[in-house]
């Protein structure tokens, strides 16, 4: 996920240097969705070994 992450942080930058707003707004919302998923992965792992409570559902 970290390196999906990073390639597209670095695909935004590129689109953006290049003046492709939409492109840059695409390759941000997938960088968005998995540094999402990490965080929730290290929730999980945390959760797991007691070091953080489960978040309750809203």
């Amino acid at each position: 996920m970290a390196v999906v992450a990073a390639g597209d942080l670095f695909g935004a930058h590129l689109r953006f240097q290049r003046g492709d707003v939409e492109g840059m707004r695409q390759a941000l919302g997938r960088a968005e969705a998995s540094i999402i998923r990490i965080l929730q992965g290290i929730l999980s792992l945390r959760v797991a070994v007691g070091d953080a409570q489960e978040e309750p559902e809203k």
